[in-house]
């Protein structure tokens, strides 16, 4: 059964149920839920107990599963680096794969069309169509990809039953072992186990990252007619940038992490061509199945040693080195503490130079 709500607010609740619905359907809930023997109401809560996970490795494996077979639709906020953008989520799970639309709701207009591993951006405001593949996905409320890897660098236990967008959900709290990670607070909806609130939380407890469902169904059949493209019929005068299908992830490069933090791993590799550089650029992404670390490795060009060091952008820290005697710079961030972002890009080095 799908619910949906959108929480504005204590006031919103008390003032628009009476407003909104009418008197007798009020009352006739009212009724039904009150006419249900107690044995009955007792039975069916302890038959939904049984089969929710009984420690916080479980919830950690049914938000990830819920997040690729879930179907849900909603409207989020997500707050980073002193920002906040609104953004609509629509996705399906069925024979064929997963379908998604995620479209924002203030700032520049953007859709992100999604079937299973093909991506299509359409950017209105340029008039660009940006095809892509998924790699390391970041859409809410994909986050986490490797529960075995996640265990092993936070400590995870269970929080309290809290509520968000007219949803019950278990909190989960993922501590970090040491200290290059942050730590994290999820909270999965009871039934389903969509994730439907996540925080990233620095040692000094500051809020670095937060996603919120602010209303969101889940469950109920969804008019395929949703997830098509508002631009698809627009497109006189776009352009079409396909250079992200030309990445090549080819043979390794040579490049590789001497020490890593522990628990990161490569999982991706590939040479991109990137906007006012002439060379390709390498990227690779580690990973601890939880946070993601982009290094991008770059010919050097006139001004880059002006950005050595930790470097501040908007929100963001990154981290850039210059490579002694090679004409190459380094780039490294991600959502980790500063010592982390150090230890990769110092401890970067080509095994074929």
């Amino acid at each position: 059964m799908s619910r949906t709500s959108s929480p504005a607010g204590s006031r919103f609740v008390a003032q628009g149920l009476l407003k909104v619905v009418p008197k007798l359907c009020v009352l006739a809930f009212i009724v039904v839920v009150c006419a249900m023997p107690a044995g009955q109401a007792l039975a069916q809560s302890a038959k939904g107990l049984e089969t929710r996970p009984q420690d916080a490795a479980g919830w950690l494996n049914l938000m990830s599963t819920a997040a690729t077979q879930a179907v849900y639709s909603g409207i989020y906020i997500h707050q980073y680096g002193g920002r906040m953008e609104t953004s609509r989520i629509t996705h399906i799970a069925d024979e064929s794969g997963e379908h998604e639309k995620l479209e924002t709701l203030d700032g520049p207009p953007r859709e992100i069309i999604r079937r299973n591993d093909e991506i299509i951006c359409y950017m209105p405001d340029a008039k660009v169509i940006k095809l892509d593949r998924k790699r390391a996905r970041k859409f809410f409320p994909g986050l986490l990809s490797n529960i075995s890897n996640v265990t092993e660098n936070y400590s995870a236990k269970l929080g309290e039953i809290d509520r968000v967008a007219g949803f019950d959900c278990q909190v989960v709290v993922l501590d970090p072992k040491d200290s290059y990670r942050f730590g994290h607070r999820f909270c999965a909806e009871l039934n389903s186990g969509l994730m439907l609130r996540a925080t990233m939380i620095s040692d000094r407890t500051d809020v670095l990252e937060h996603f919120v469902f602010t209303q969101v169904g889940i469950g109920s059949p969804i008019n395929r007619d949703l997830l098509k493209p508002s631009y698809a019929d627009k497109k006189t005068g776009w352009q079409t940038d396909r250079s992200a299908l030309q990445e090549a992830s080819g043979p390794d490069s040579g490049w590789y992490v001497k020490s890593l933090p522990a628990g990161f791993k490569k999982i991706v590799e590939v040479k991109r061509a990137m906007s006012g550089r002439a060379d390709p650029v390498i990227q690779q992404i580690y990973s601890d199945g939880l946070a993601s670390v982009s290094v991008f490795i770059e010919t050097s060009q006139p001004g880059d040693s002006q950005r050595l060091g930790l470097v501040q952008q908007g929100g963001y820290t990154f981290y850039v080195r210059s490579i002694e005697d090679q004409p190459f710079s380094i780039k490294v961030l991600g959502e980790v503490p500063r010592n982390s972002l150090q230890q990769i890009g110092n401890s970067l080095v080509s095994r074929q130079r």
